[in-house]
């Protein structure tokens, strides 16, 4: 099996007994699993949902006691659609969230006096994406448009999904500590919020832990890249917009006060809504210079309550000094960085715990769901390439699935999914299997999300609104509106950017041993 040997499709979840680490008191057993996750944001529970669905169990290790519900992720383009069809839960995002045809660049907002009353209107539009257009009934073509959610509400339905079908558990302060693997499996050490320690095994381990991944640590991989110096905060704000522009999306373009803000749900005009306005932190002007002279702020000091709302207040249209509450707030630094690899032994990363991009444009966790996706291909592929058990099956809870990859019509399925069947007198060299997920998604991110989120930051501040509006590539050609050109343009992110895995099967095939 092309290096990895012992390969074993016995699925069945076991509790056995093993000797004590060393905690006194502690009853420690080895919890069996065929897919450790650990993790439990979206990327991991979006793939331990598709394992679901391919009858596949997994167990899920979060080292918190519940989700994160700090501002963080929430736009959705292109191919997640099709991921989010694939998995029965796209008519159910759409709802929950809020679809937009596109999105605009702006210049800060406009202070003026109407009938004795100071407001602040949105910024002049310098830019506009118009990705798609609404049809007669409403709705938009699947993958023509952006859809916001926060990921935390994202999560909910991934775990309610996953919950429906059985296949997968989420263990809430769960916390690894160690990790060995063999040719036959991984396993993890893992502490619980209360001191239990507990030791689990699985036939493969994915790390989806995040920017300071456990995982990727106890491996030995590091990341790669560079780290900008700027902060960012990201505030959700509760608040009653006098309009709703027929795309509120925008990104505010100025050297000192950039921000992106965007709708969390579908508002309306004059009825409260939940809104996301992430912003940059300014350096404080020394007070006794008339030039801006930069004072960094500690990080304290930015979260204070009234610096907040200073920073929101400026990005906020209506009534000046008008009623708004920052629901929630969370500082954070910003990166490029990469792993040096996505795959070593029986383990793998995805999400931030392999990559991590600034969060302008929205890239970041759209990235990590398709890391899931393709994972989900990957062993999906190498659990369906060994021979039928006995009794018909491959091993994997009884499902039927038998040893040549046939797994059905499941309508949930993406064509990637039900075309994997192996050619006659073939088997999988898993080792080439494991590094080609690895090298297409490191491939993605260095040539499409790294430059493309780059690119994004760096518009909103590099310059005056009016030079940047001139000057810029990419705001040109959304005025030039060819539609030819921005095709290519946005080619990479609708067309290369989820990762068919049986696509690349003539690099990971090799001929039968045994002639089967």
């Amino acid at each position: 099996m092309g290096g990895i040997t012992g390969y074993n499709t016995d699925t069945t979840l076991k509790e056995t007994p093993v000797a004590s680490n060393g905690h006194d008191g502690d009853d420690s057993v080895t919890n069996e699993y065929p897919v450790i996750i650990v993790g439990a944001g979206p990327v991991g529970l979006l793939l331990a949902l598709q394992l679901a669905q391919s009858g596949i169990r997994s167990v899920v290790l979060e080292k918190e006691i519940r989700l994160n519900d700090a501002p963080r992720a929430i736009g959705y383009h292109g191919p997640i659609h099709k991921v989010f069809e694939d998995i029965g839960l796209y008519d159910q995002i759409i709802h929950d969230g809020m679809p937009s045809g596109g999105y605009v660049w702006r210049t800060l907002p406009i202070d003026e006096e109407v009938n004795g009353n100071k407001i602040r209107k949105l910024g002049k539009i310098i830019g506009t994406n118009n990705m798609g257009r609404r049809n007669d009934d409403g709705s938009y073509e699947l993958g023509k448009y952006t859809i916001q959610l926060a990921q935390t509400e994202l999560s909910k339905l991934f775990i309610n999904a996953a919950a429906n079908i059985g296949f997968s558990e989420t263990l809430w302060g769960h916390q690894v500590t160690a990790l060995d693997q063999d040719n036959t499996g991984v396993t993890v050490s893992v502490q619980t919020m209360d001191g239990v320690n507990k030791r689990f095994r699985g036939q493969f381990l994915v790390g989806c832990d995040g920017g300071r991944s456990t995982i990727r640590k106890l491996l030995g991989v590091r990341l790669h890249g560079h780290s900008w110096p700027e902060r960012f905060l990201a505030t959700d704000v509760l608040r009653t917009a006098p309009v709703v522009p027929e795309i509120p999306v925008h990104f505010v373009v100025d050297p000192r006060y950039w921000a992106v803000v965007t709708p969390l749900e579908t508002v309306e005009a004059g009825k409260p809504g939940l809104w996301r306005y992430s912003m940059a932190v300014p350096a404080r002007p020394r007070e006794d210079d008339d030039d801006i002279t930069n004072m960094p702020l500690t990080d304290e000091q930015v979260m204070e309550p009234e610096y907040v709302r200073s920073l929101v207040e400026r990005q906020v249209d209506g009534t000046i000094g008008g009623d708004f509450e920052v629901v929630r707030k969370s500082l954070y630094k910003m990166h490029q960085l990469v792993a040096s690899t996505m795959h070593r032994g029986r383990c793998f990363l995805a999400g931030d715990s392999a990559h991590i991009n600034n969060p302008i444009g929205g890239l970041g966790l759209c990235t990590g769901l398709l890391d899931a996706d393709a994972l989900h291909q990957t062993l999906k592929i190498a659990f369906s390439s060994c021979k039928p058990n006995k009794g018909g099956t491959n091993g994997i809870n009884g499902t039927g699935h038998n040893g040549n990859g046939d797994w059905g019509n499941d309508p949930r399925s993406s064509k990637a999914q039900q075309n994997s069947k192996l050619p006659a007198g073939k088997s999988v060299d898993l080792n080439a299997l494991f590094s080609r997920y690895s090298m297409e998604r490191r491939r993605i991110f260095q040539n499409v999300i790294h430059p493309v989120s780059s690119g994004n930051k760096l518009r909103l501040h590099v310059g005056k609104p009016e030079d940047v509006a001139r000057e810029d590539w990419y705001l040109g050609a959304l005025r030039r509106g060819d539609p030819e050109e921005l095709k290519t343009i946005h080619g990479s992110l609708w067309e290369d950017w989820r990762t068919d895995m049986w696509k690349f099967q003539s690099s990971w095939l090799q001929d039968s041993k045994d002639g089967s």
